[in-house]
């Protein structure tokens, strides 16, 4: 006996399948009655609530459309003893009563309406048990229902009742109306009542246990399969799964050679002694495969790469996470390579670790094109800075000589013209390069910045003298609204004043004769704020985003008539949001305005 118990439980999974069978017998027996049993009650209250919604439907249509009617063009009377009287229609509460009753008498369903305040004609009713409380436990929780099992005439319902809430203002005036009201307070929302809907759950048992036995039966002949499937199938899905075995180490296999076609891969252990490196490694290292094996990946590691690096990656390997970074190496013959690293943890069945996968992309092309570019980008600021200091020695010759010129009284009105547009000319021409030099020193970080602490209202005053004689040419009004004498701010006054200059002259630039800018200071969230609106021609939703690049106009034709450098907005932006940690926005509308907004 002791063998053949062994033999169906240990060599096979017949015993064990018995043994879950019989378990599953015995617990669906008792299960499905009571899930079934739950079931019903779930479509019980279902059902309930359905019927009750179409009752109010129902008894609002009859308020709405049809009473209305009735008192309109009729003089038929409405009451609750409309049987007694052909000369009377009954009330809406009655009707839906008399329904509910019609209801009850010609389906196994049972609905009826009872309430705490009844009218006379309802004071004889005897409510029951379930009645009683459903109703206490209404007028309480008036947001909720009561349901619950029940026994009615010898048989078994599930009974919910519903509050009856006063939802139409003809309800509550005739509730408050009448003589026979037994209160003259009601409002719209008072429950005036409840409605009881009883369904039987006869059905639902009956064919739960119908569907026992069938369950019952399904699995006993599905036992009796899967015992011969067992007997009969078993050895060829052995040979199957060695079949499976084979072609899953191919693939594994083939997923390998990708990897190792494309990447530089290497394992390591837990101290980092490498133990495998593939044919990549080996080329681009220029170690041979027996003096890499055993070693640690020191062996690569070229001494510019930072200690921090490295005690970062083996941080977040040894706590089980995948470590991603760019890493300087070193060739056997001493060159220099660079590699985009993931170092990826190995886990066992125990979640520790086993052994660490290292996947690297060769990135030294990309990495000297980037340095190629820094190298070419400082060559221009360079070349930018130096051009601008050598233009501005003739241009200041050109300009001081043009005035000179302009002083002396020999010359006629004619030749003075011709002076005036070389001295503006050259004027125009070395705001160009100041600006030039000043945003090529930005770029390149050579830009002085001394920070102190700045009175707003005295910066303001200075900004605005210097813009105050090319704002009254065009008889342009500037107005500042809620600066504060005593407020200050911690910034680089020259530079920030330039900044504001280069807004206020653009504003006053494209702004109609005889407009306004309103020069805007608010201190909220700790941070000052800062608002110029003019009332110019605007800026499309394209040009603002191409706004604070260099040496980029507006394409607007109005716009295209008072061009300037390209150069003073993103000097104005690098001064803002680089030199002072700030943010600059723009709204603007075509022919309607523009507003800068900054916050520092």
């Amino acid at each position: 006996m002791k063998n053949i118990v062994n033999k169906l439980f240990k060599e096979s999974m017949v015993g064990a399948v018995s043994t879950i069978t019989a378990l599953m017998l015995i617990g669906l027996l008792y299960l499905i009655p009571h899930l079934a049993k739950e079931q019903a009650k779930e479509e019980a209250f279902t059902q309930s609530q359905r019927i009750k919604t179409y009752l109010e439907m129902f008894r609002a249509y009859y308020n709405h459309d049809v009473l209305s009617k009735i008192k309109a063009h009729t003089d038929l009377k409405v009451n609750f003893d409309h049987k007694l009287y052909d000369t009377t229609v009954p009330l809406p509460a009655t009707l839906l009563h008399d329904m509910a009753k019609k209801f009850t008498e010609v389906t196994d369903v049972g609905v009826e309406m009872y309430s705490n305040f009844p009218f006379p004609n309802r004071e004889k009713r005897v409510l029951d048990d379930f009645q009683k409380e459903s109703l206490a436990y209404i007028l309480k929780n008036p947001d909720k229902t009561y349901s619950r099992e029940d026994i009615v005439n010898g048989e078994s319902v599930y009974r919910t009742s519903f509050p009856d809430f006063l939802t139409d203002q003809a309800c509550v005036n005739c509730h408050n109306s009448r003589i026979d009201t037994p209160r003259d307070d009601w409002v719209l929302g008072d429950i005036r009542g409840v409605i009881e809907v009883d369904i039987p759950l006869h059905t639902s048992l009956g064919s739960a246990k119908n569907l026992t036995y069938t369950i019952l039966i399904f699995i006993l002949l599905n036992f009796s399969v899967l015992a011969i499937y067992y007997f009969i199938l078993i050895k060829r899905k052995n040979k199957k799964l060695q079949k499976d075995f084979v072609n899953k180490d191919k693939l594994l296999s083939e997923y390998k050679r990708a990897v190792d076609l494309s990447a530089i891969v290497s394992k390591s252990n837990k101290q980092g002694t490498i133990t495998y490196v593939n044919d990549a490694f080996i080329n681009i290292s220029g170690y041979t495969r027996e003096e890499l094996i055993g070693k640690s990946h020191n062996i690569v590691q070229h001494p510019d790469t930072p200690n921090e690096t490295f005690a970062q990656m083996w941080e977040t390997i040894l706590n089980k996470k995948v470590w991603k970074g760019g890493i300087k190496n070193r060739r056997k013959d001493g060159s220099e390579y660079f590699v985009s690293a993931s170092i990826v943890p190995i886990l066992d069945e125990h979640n520790e670790i086993e052994e660490f996968v290292a996947i690297r992309f060769d990135t030294t092309t990309l990495h000297e094109s980037i340095k190629k570019a820094h190298i070419a980008e400082e060559a221009k600021g360079d070349f930018l800075a130096n051009m601008s200091h050598e233009l501005r020695t003739p241009l200041n010759a050109i300009i001081g000589f043009s005035q000179i010129l302009q002083r002396r009284k020999t010359i006629d009105e004619k030749d003075k013209t011709y002076i005036s547009k070389i001295y503006l000319s050259g004027q125009n021409l070395l705001t160009l390069v100041n600006s030039i030099l000043d945003f090529s020193k930005i770029e390149k970080g050579q830009m002085d910045c001394i920070m102190a602490e700045v009175s707003i209202s005295e910066l303001f005053e200075d900004t605005i003298l210097l813009i105050e004689s090319q704002a009254q040419e065009k008889s342009i009004e500037l107005t500042l609204e809620g600066f504060i004498d005593t407020k200050t701010i911690f910034a680089d006054k020259q530079l920030l004043k330039q900044a504001f200059v280069n807004i206020l002259s653009n504003a006053i630039k494209f702004t109609p004769e005889n407009k306004e800018i309103k020069i805007i200071y608010k201190f909220e969230n700790f941070k000052h704020h800062f608002s110029i609106c003019d009332s110019g021609v605007g800026i499309s939703q394209e040009d603002i985003k191409e706004l604070f690049k260099p040496f980029k106009q507006g394409s607007n034709a109005k716009r295209n008539a008072e061009k300037g450098t390209g150069l003073g907005l993103a000097i104005t932006h690098k001064i803002i949001t680089e030199l002072h940690n700030g943010k600059i926005l723009v709204e603007s509308e075509l022919d309607k305005g523009t507003c800068f907004h900054i916050s520092l």
